[in-house]
């Protein structure tokens, strides 16, 4: 009996050390968050109206979550009311040299906030061209089981609840996203990769620079993995399947 509540007290004191190193739990609220992915329909609803758009039902991110995943830097924002806020992160797309091709390929993330707590996310409404709210559910979905392993700092999800027919192809990224910023080979394909940096800066005038790399099938041109490095942790999808379920 002693030696169990040793252990539990031992147990207890790594997650409040845990929680104190995340800043206040905040890794616990992203497991949480998650963690709701996995059960979708009871915890989110999904539309393409306007963009896509991904609605908490129980919102579990406050600002300051957001802010850090941002790196402090300060969104365009609009209030609607006391409680209720739109946040606009502009993503500026970058290129190795000048510029040579023609249209703007910026993004804008809108997040909204009820109450002080994510209850909002609105994609692109370019996006809405090849991804409708069904496949778009179904590939958030998918983060609900992925694979997380703390250690390597990694987050993997396997979508593997998409037809071959709802899977992207190299010519409609680049029709939504623009070229790429370099590509690479690999074997068996090759990787698109974009890259933008935040319209504003940081309280320190830093520019915040994103990168989304895709993975592509040398001969059908379909989408293999999509990664998003996003602070210290990479963020996975795995779009490939297994030939029997085809």
């Amino acid at each position: 009996m002693g030696k169990m509540f040793s252990r539990r007290r031992i147990l207890i004191s790594f997650l409040l050390i845990l929680c104190l190193g995340a800043g206040g739990c905040r890794l616990f609220r992203f497991l949480e968050a998650k963690d709701q992915l996995g059960n979708f329909a009871e915890n989110f609803s999904v539309s393409d109206h306007n963009g896509l758009r991904l609605t908490f039902k129980r919102p579990v991110l406050p600002t300051e979550d957001i802010n850090w995943l941002m790196v402090s830097s300060p969104p365009l924002k609009i209030s609607f009311s006391e409680d209720t806020e739109l946040w606009t992160y502009h993503l500026v797309k970058t290129y190795p040299v000048r510029k040579k091709e023609s249209g703007n390929f910026d993004l804008a993330i809108r997040m909204k906030f009820c109450r002080d707590k994510l209850c909002e996310v609105v994609f692109p409404e370019r996006l809405t061209k090849y991804i409708n709210k069904e496949i778009f559910g179904k590939v958030m979905n998918s983060v609900g089981d992925a694979e997380v392993k703390k250690f390597k700092k990694t987050s993997t999800a396997a979508v593997n609840n998409l037809k071959p027919v709802e899977i992207p192809v190299l010519s409609e990224v680049v029709e939504i996203l623009g070229s790429p910023y370099a590509r690479l080979s690999e074997d068996g394909g090759s990787v698109s990769v974009y890259k933008y940096r935040l319209r504003e800066r940081t309280p320190e005038g830093k520019y915040i620079v994103f990168r989304l790399l895709f993975s592509f099938d040398e001969e059908t041109g379909k989408l293999k993995k999509f990664v998003l490095p996003l602070r210290s942790v990479k963020l996975m999808m795995n779009f490939e399947q297994d030939v029997t379920r085809q």
